[in-house]
């Protein structure tokens, strides 16, 4: 089992906190006198995936939405609802967090914008534990791309040998796979501390 592991890196959501996509759809579907499921299309639409990226401006974004769909949303109450997406720590994270944060070197890896990180870092304060940040909408890149990855061992100054990467998406697992990282494919608390046990992690 691996004894060089001084790296933990986590995606945040479906990992270390809950999202609830279909929430803010349906809220936006009634706003905007469409079917959920049209809305369901934006949702990880090249529109969508280009604002992640960094590649639309938050406001450009929300102007993009209304005009997508003839809706008359107010910003205030738009943020409201796109900011629902974002809820709590996933049940026993915090508590592994706590756990882990003094004996390794912990970075969030995340593909998110702007807002649902500032939703997240409200709902979830022991987000602030970790030492390094990854957001896609920063790096201008998102998971699976290779350049993240080699960003993160690149600004770390660490290995991919020294790391160990969870998510809970199987592109994201193998592109770090392929770099030699340590990878967990898991969504919650128990398997991922299974595991750390297991390799003498933890």
């Amino acid at each position: 089992m691996p004894v060089n592991i001084q790296y933990i890196i986590f995606d945040l959501g479906n990992v270390l906190i809950e999202v609830q996509p279909e929430k803010a759809l349906v809220q936006f579907a009634r706003h905007c006198h469409t079917s959920p499921d049209e809305i369901r299309r934006f949702y990880l639409s090249p529109t969508h995936l280009e604002f992640m990226s960094g590649a639309i401006p938050p406001t450009k974004f929300y102007h993009l939405l209304l005009e997508k769909y003839d809706c008359n949303l107010p910003f205030d109450q738009f943020l409201k609802i796109w900011k629902s997406v974002i809820a709590g720590p996933k049940p026993g994270m915090e508590q592994l967090v706590n756990k882990l944060h003094s004996q390794y070197t912990l970075a969030i890896c995340s593909n998110t914008d702007p807002w649902h990180w500032e939703e997240a870092l409200s709902r979830c304060p022991f987000l602030e534990k970790f030492h390094y940040y990854f957001l896609s909408y920063e790096l201008m890149h998102r998971k699976p791309d290779q350049f993240v990855f080699e960003h993160m061992l690149q600004k770390m100054k660490a290995t991919a040998s020294q790391c160990l990467f969870i998510d809970d998406t199987a592109e994201n697992i193998e592109t770090a796979k392929k770099l030699g990282f340590l990878v967990l494919q898991a969504q919650d608390a128990t398997t991922i501390e299974n595991f750390l046990e297991q390799a003498g992690l933890l």
